[in-house]
């Protein structure tokens, strides 16, 4: 290598969205990172159809029920019945509804292997007559040393209180106290779970948090940092209030299962957290004035407004089998405004009119992009690849630039659309592509670049298929023009 190239700066990588969305929700996940990410290996190896989903479902569930022993969260407060002369067999009846849902979704993620030896080790523990082997056992079975443990410990538990719910559902009455005791047996359960504590209002999860809107991520791309991180926190918040509201009626049950009041009250109670965030976190954090008053307009509108649907619609769900479709109409309503009235903030130039939030967060849109950027990065790598092959050093270098420079493009958007399924093969290629030497000098490094190049590339073409299959694009041709301009972009010119 010549003297002149020596002393040519390396220059940095690019930086990753990935990195900045890891790194938000770690921030989010406090001490219990560790145990969150072996979660994470053990949901990739889970071989059920949509196992992300059911996860999500499954820890709201656990903080639906969480949540819905305190009172607050609910409209008991608002009532002028004394709460002491309350009868609380139909509150009971949601928490049990709830808590057998929860048990049915912990059975299908737990792979039938593990499950079975769980259960025999479970009847060996009960025929056992020495209580010092006895003991053994069952500490063992507490320390919930792996996620399977820790989900079959959760759902043993689940399954003694429902059988305890049912005999007291038989009672003439279910008074306060009683409703407070199993409370407290259900809160002890939820949150001595090593594994599957829910999580915090606020703290979010690679699993399944998602900002489902390719305008939003193209705006947040384009903000500073200390911005950038208290809108996606925003962003987030709104997107998965909007998923658990999507739970209420979902199965097209009329009217809809008890559960869906237990849904209800995390949503109110997660509003409120959220608020709490825009009048502190976000309005003292934000910068600029006319942002600090978008999110103390957003926080007002939330607060008032939900305050409105528990007054007026909530206080209902006893007497009135629509009102929980109707109570999640309204707050659907109100977060979709906000989701728009933010990206409003980042862009005061759009427009915004009926049907915003239809058009800010259009699925067919999202998979349009994801097609074409999946195509854009297939053709990028294959021009590596063959520039790797060559005798050229510095056209090597080249194409690696630019497969580095669009790689950051991908990743503020595009990578944030897959499916978490997808994730693990493109981590992959991402800590090979930044860890790797540069310049890449030698043969080996070579042609274990070339050889990694090409099994991505499979893994590109692969999971461009897939979402070229996808009903939202049937009938939508590729725009294959479109997609040569984006390439042509980022393609190195080929060095003289």
């Amino acid at each position: 290598m010549s003297q002149a190239r020596a002393k040519q700066p390396v220059p940095p990588p690019p930086r990753v969205a990935r990195d900045f969305y890891a790194d938000l929700m770690r921030a989010t996940q406090s001490s219990r990172f560790g145990y969150l990410a072996e979660r994470e290996r053990w949901l990739r190896g889970v071989n059920v159809e949509g196992r992300e989903e059911q996860l999500f479902e499954f820890e709201m569930l656990l903080r639906g029920v969480e949540r819905y022993f305190n009172l607050h969260n609910g409209v008991l407060d608002a009532q002028a019945r004394p709460l002491v002369t309350r009868d609380f067999r139909s509150e009971l009846g949601d928490v049990r509804d709830a808590i057998h849902r929860a048990i049915r979704i912990a059975r299908r993620l737990l792979d039938p292997d593990s499950d079975s030896k769980l259960v025999f080790r479970k009847y060996v523990e009960t025929q056992l007559a020495d209580d010092r082997v006895r003991r053994a056992f069952l500490e063992e079975e507490l320390d919930q040393d792996t996620p399977q443990e820790s989900l079959f410990v959760l759902r043993e538990s689940f399954e003694s209180l429902r059988n305890l719910i049912d005999h007291l559902l038989k009672l003439p009455t279910c008074g306060l106290g009683l409703f407070s005791d199993v409370g407290n047996l259900a809160l002890r359960e939820i949150v001595l779970n090593r594994y599957f504590r829910p999580f915090r209002p606020l703290e979010f999860h690679i699993e399944y948090d998602r900002i489902h809107s390719v305008h939003v991520l193209d705006l947040l791309a384009q903000q500073p940092e200390d911005i950038r991180r208290l809108f996606t926190t925003a962003f987030l918040a709104l997107f998965r209030l909007l998923h658990y509201l999507s739970y209420v009626g979902r199965d097209g049950e009329d009217p809809p299962p008890p559960r869906a009041r237990v849904v209800l009250a995390l949503v109110r109670s997660e509003a409120v957290s959220l608020v709490g965030y825009l009048r502190q976190e976000f309005a003292t954090g934000v910068g600029p004035k006319r942002l600090k008053a978008v999110g103390l307009r957003s926080a007002r509108d939330i607060m008032k407004e939900t305050e409105r649907i528990s007054r007026e619609v909530l206080v209902s769900l006893d007497s009135e089998p629509d009102a929980p479709m109707q109570a999640a109409a309204a707050f659907t309503t109100l977060l979709q405004g906000q989701v728009v009235a933010l990206a409003e903030a980042l862009e005061p130039s759009s427009n915004g009119g009926e049907g915003t939030f239809a058009r800010l967060a259009a699925p067919e849109e999202m998979a349009l992009r994801l097609r074409k950027d999946l195509w854009v990065f297939g053709q990028l790598c294959r021009a590596t690849e063959h520039a790797l092959s060559g005798e050229s050093l510095p056209a090597a270098e080249a194409a690696l630039s630019a497969l580095k420079s669009y790689f950051g493009y991908f990743q503020e958007v595009s990578y944030q659309l897959l499916r978490y399924s997808d994730y693990e093969p493109f981590d992959r290629f991402t800590a090979l592509l930044m860890e790797l030497p540069w310049p890449p000098e030698g043969p080996s490094i070579r042609q274990r670049l070339i050889e990694d190049l090409r099994r991505f590339s499979q893994t590109l073409e692969s999971t461009f298929a897939s979402v070229s299959r996808r009903v939202l694009l049937r009938g939508r041709t590729f725009d294959r023009l479109e997609a040569e301009a984006l390439r042509d972009r980022f393609l190195a010119p080929a060095p003289h």
